[in-house]
């Protein structure tokens, strides 16, 4: 994870869009993990279908694909969920990265709404809860117009700029960095890859991208090989043999480091070595 939040403050926010909006709002983080949430506990509705572990694990999924989708649009949508209700979703940004995800959720559109309603009860049947048991749920949920939900969606995009400019959001870049650039400088020797890297720091593939970007300028693997040729030349001048650094440096290959070698900097390890002697 690259995101931290102050969640006494962002509790307090979420509270006020609810008074002010009525509609419940959740935050995750860029690993898609709950912050915070207000109301604290789902509506009925929602919570007769997670008490399954089927349907726990389909409003996971579905709220992955919403993250997903939003990371890759860059901004709010409305979606229908896998229990038939209306959601949306926005991106909390900062630059280039995703800090975390703003939802609103659990409507139901007064458009059509025996039909949407119909169509919830049956979805909610597959995961063992009632006809009876979901219309009882679904009467508690106050119907929305479409454009009160699309306003409520322009709402939500402001509140997550908001979530930034007060820094209720902050980047860990600047500490991850440092530790990712330290490690990556102590084990050149070792297997590094990006699934490694993400394993040991926490942190998914694209929220590394980012973070690689933003602290070295350029993707964590080409920042990784740039430090390995970077001591290969300080071996080199030091006297090294080219088996050893290139041992040194990750590389089982003596062909493949000199090939990566002189890719990265226009010469052969020989040939630094004669020109930098």
């Amino acid at each position: 994870m690259i995101s931290s939040f102050d969640k006494l403050n962002l509790e307090s926010l979420l509270q006020d869009f609810y008074t002010a909006v009525g509609i419940r709002i959740s935050v995750f983080d860029d690993d898609f993990n709950l912050v915070t949430e207000y109301p604290e506990n789902p509506p009925d509705f929602c919570a007769n279908i997670r008490k399954t572990a089927a349907g726990a694990a389909a409003c996971r999924r579905c709220d992955v694909c919403a993250f997903n989708r939003a990371k890759k649009l860059r901004g709010p949508h409305i979606y229908t969920c896998h229990a038939g209700l209306t959601e949306a979703i926005t991106p909390i940004q900062l630059g280039g990265g995703v800090l975390g995800y703003a939802i609103l959720a659990h409507m139901l559109p007064s458009e059509n709404y025996k039909e949407t309603v119909q169509k919830a009860c049956r979805l909610a049947s597959k995961f063992g809860v009632s006809e009876e048991q979901s219309f009882s749920a679904l009467s508690l949920i106050q119907p929305r117009s479409s454009k009160q939900i699309h306003a409520a969606v322009r709402i939500l995009d402001a509140v997550s700029a908001y979530v930034h400019i007060r820094n209720l959001a902050r980047c860990k870049t600047r500490t991850l960095s440092r530790d990712i650039e330290n490690y990556i400088n102590d084990n050149l020797k070792e297997d590094i890859t990006s699934a490694s890297l993400c394993e040991k720091f926490h942190c998914s593939r694209s929220a590394l991208y980012h973070l690689s970007v933003r602290a070295f300028g350029t993707g964590i693997m080409q920042y990784v090989t740039y430090r390995r040729m970077e001591n290969a030349k300080k071996m080199l001048l030091s006297g090294a043999t080219i088996s050893e650094v290139a041992a040194a440096n990750g590389f089982s290959d003596y062909s493949y480091f000199c090939r990566v070698f002189r890719r990265e900097t226009g010469c052969t390890p020989d040939g630094f070595r004669k020109n930098n002697g």
